[in-house]
């Protein structure tokens, strides 16, 4: 494999895990990720979001 294609395969994996850990971030401090953790807050999101709508 050429090294320009490493160099951006780890580019771009560095720039996920930070996406990832921007997203992990709760009241600007960083939260370790876990998966039931990521769930319980989309589940959260999710009743948030359906509760704005009925009162729309």
């Amino acid at each position: 494999m050429n090294n320009l294609l490493r160099i951006r395969e780890k580019i771009k994996r560095s720039n996920r895990l930070l996406d990832a850990q921007l997203l992990a971030t709760k009241n600007g401090e960083v939260t370790p990720y876990r998966r039931s953790v990521f769930e319980e807050r989309i589940r959260k999101t999710q009743k948030e979001m359906k509760l704005k709508d009925s009162k729309n």
